[in-house]
């Protein structure tokens, strides 16, 4: 059996090599192995060393083929996006909370409409939901801005000269500020479903559970229809001060509701850019890292998003919320 006999039978896997590579190790191998005439006291030594040389070109050859085997292409595992919304709430279940005594939101709301004028406006404020450890709730709406969102309507805000668009700040020095919502109801999930803030954050936090306990509190005789009302809840559930791993739970339980996909990439209408639960109304936006829950976006019957709530941030501190001054009807207690 000759060297290369010997390579064919220790790679029997490996694509032979061409003709004319073979031809190249073979004159290497025979070039090494021409030795001159030698005394007899160094046969022996030159026999070791042509041997060697034989040893040595095997190798090269050996090299020169798994070099030219190419490499098996390796495919990219395919990750769904229901896949990465479960990463995304087992790293939110994970997220430690911070301590403190209130907890608050802070959404900016972003609204795009004519609203009486020859061009669209795009309105801004702020709203803040806060409760306290004493039953305390705080709630306030505060407009920003309005302004032209479009270069056509720019033109034609500037043309008209420019005139003062409101809902804005000072647009009512008498009421800066007012309560948007009923205080009484900051907890409320659904229709009859308005736990304290103690029942929320003992809820659980595994997906079957929660929507068993959830259920509980459904009456087919004052609600809508059993799994829209389950979604309701569980929609507000995500942005409430319940615990991280509930709200993980509730991603969950929204991405298996009827009229709900999940979807990836979502077009950043008003820079909410993540994961979504989406339906036909709106879509929910999620950090595709954090798990951490960014808005929603309000949808067109053609799947535009037309407005928008962006939580700017949400969690517990040790500070009082405190309302504008001049705010009405801006605290209560459950």
């Amino acid at each position: 059996m000759n060297e290369f006999q010997v390579i064919d039978s220790v790679m029997p896997d490996v694509p032979p090599p061409s003709a004319g590579q073979l031809a190249a190790a073979r004159e290497r191998v025979l070039a090494a192995t021409r030795v001159p005439p030698a005394s007899g006291a160094r046969v022996g030594r030159q026999s070791w060393t042509g041997m060697a040389l034989v040893a040595a070109a095997v190798a090269l050859v050996v090299g020169v083929v798994v070099a030219l085997v190419p490499r098996p292409a390796v495919e990219p595992v395919a990750v769904t996006p229901l896949q990465k919304l479960e990463a995304a709430a087992a790293s939110l279940a994970a997220t430690p909370e911070a301590k403190g005594r209130y907890w608050r939101r802070d959404t900016e709301q972003v609204m795009r409409t004519k609203n009486g004028y020859a061009y669209k406006v795009e309105e801004r404020a702020m709203e803040v939901l806060a409760f306290g450890p004493d039953r305390e709730v705080y709630g306030w709406h505060e407009p920003i801005s309005s302004k032209p969102y479009t270069a056509e309507g720019l033109n034609a805000w500037r043309r008209d000269g420019s005139p003062r668009l409101c809902p804005a700040r000072g647009c009512d020095k008498n009421m800066p500020a007012y309560s948007s919502v009923d205080l009484d109801a900051g907890l409320e999930l659904a229709d009859g479903l308005n736990p304290t803030l103690t029942q929320l954050r003992s809820l659980p936090e595994e997906p079957a559970a929660l929507r068993e306990r959830l259920l509980e509190s459904y009456d087919p005789h004052a609600a809508a229809e059993r799994e829209s009302w389950l979604a309701g809840a569980a929609s507000r559930l995500i942005n409430s001060p319940a615990t991280p791993g509930t709200r993980a739970a509730a991603y969950l339980l929204l991405a298996k509701a009827p009229g709900i996909k999940v979807v990836d990439d979502v077009p950043g209408t008003f820079r909410l850019d993540g994961l979504a639960l989406q339906s036909k109304e709106e879509q929910i936006v999620i950090d595709r890292r954090t798990g951490r829950f960014l808005g929603r976006q309000r949808l067109t019957p053609e799947g535009v998003a037309w407005s928008a709530e962006i939580v700017r941030k949400a969690g517990w501190s040790d500070v009082r919320p405190a309302p504008p001054a001049g705010c009405v009807r801006c605290t209560a207690r459950l």
